[in-house]
């Protein structure tokens, strides 16, 4: 059994790319506040990082199933209330036609969902991520292709996974584990975590490659990453910690955890005011 399979069927993605090229329009117009991301033959669709829906296409009625949970739809009214629906504890199923995409993902429905997450689930730690996501969106050198990156044989979560170019063109695989200054993880505990994650890639490095390689030309294919690349993932599993704000608690755990692991590669990003480089 494979252990991790973040790629649609050809049936799927057919369908997605025939019917939601306007929905990826919108994504690439919001600058990437919202995103797709391409689980096991379903997408995950996200708001400034946090997962809102999960799409599945369903061949055999030519149907998608949206689930949502209620916090994020309820109260909206006829704007959701008129779209055909089941609940499934504490979810929303909806039963949508090609041709009920349009409507279901209005600019007001998805402002209306968006607008519900920051009041029901902001994480401080989750925005910094969006933001490295967001502004490395457009990068050959580093392509950031997954996020919150689980596979079968394991329980926790990288935060982001790049490819990074090397000199010879080839691209390896790259976590980046996210932490603010204040987070107290930054003590010992992210390397840990930083290790096993590396560790993971390595060990089943055959799988992983298939799967994201199959990943990439999916989402070139529906214009959620730039085509301009051939992406030939090769070994050699890399990491790093990226450190934002909170400078002065940052500092201090980033020397104790380099003079315990003078190994660990950490990228501290600072919110210094600079008036030289103001244009």
């Amino acid at each position: 059994m494979k252990i991790i399979s973040r790629y649609l069927s050809p049936e799927t993605y057919e369908a997605v790319k025939r019917d939601f090229g306007f929905l990826i329009k919108k994504i690439k117009d919001s600058g990437f506040e919202y995103g797709l991301q391409i689980r096991d033959n379903y997408l995950n669709l996200y708001y400034k990082g946090n997962s809102l829906g999960k799409i599945s296409y369903r061949k055999s009625i030519n149907l998608y199933e949206i689930k949502i949970h209620r916090k994020f739809v309820e109260g909206m009214g006829s704007a959701i209330d008129r779209f055909k629906h089941a609940m499934e504890k504490e979810y929303y199923l909806f039963a949508i036609g090609c041709k009920q995409l349009h409507p279901f993902f209005s600019t007001r429905n998805l402002l209306l969902m968006g607008q519900k997450v920051k009041e029901v689930q902001f994480q401080e730690e989750i925005v910094f991520e969006q933001m490295i996501l967001t502004d490395n969106s457009n990068k050959d050198d580093l392509i950031i292709i997954d996020r919150q990156v689980v596979d079968r044989n394991s329980s926790t979560k990288m935060d982001l996974l790049a490819l990074k170019r090397n000199e010879a063109g080839k691209y390896q695989f790259c976590v980046l584990e996210v932490k603010l200054g204040n987070n107290l993880e930054l003590k010992e505990k992210v390397f840990t975590q930083l290790n096993g994650y590396i560790e993971r890639i390595t060990k089943n490095f055959p799988q992983y490659k298939e799967c994201y390689e199959k990943n990439v030309l999916q989402k070139q294919g529906l214009g959620l990453l730039p085509d301009r690349v051939m992406v030939d993932i090769v070994e050699g599993v890399l990491g790093v910690v990226v450190v934002g704000g909170y400078s002065g608690l940052a500092e201090q755990s980033i020397r104790g955890l380099k003079a315990r692991h003078p190994e660990i590669k950490v990228l501290h990003i600072k919110n210094e005011i600079d008036f030289s480089r103001i244009t």
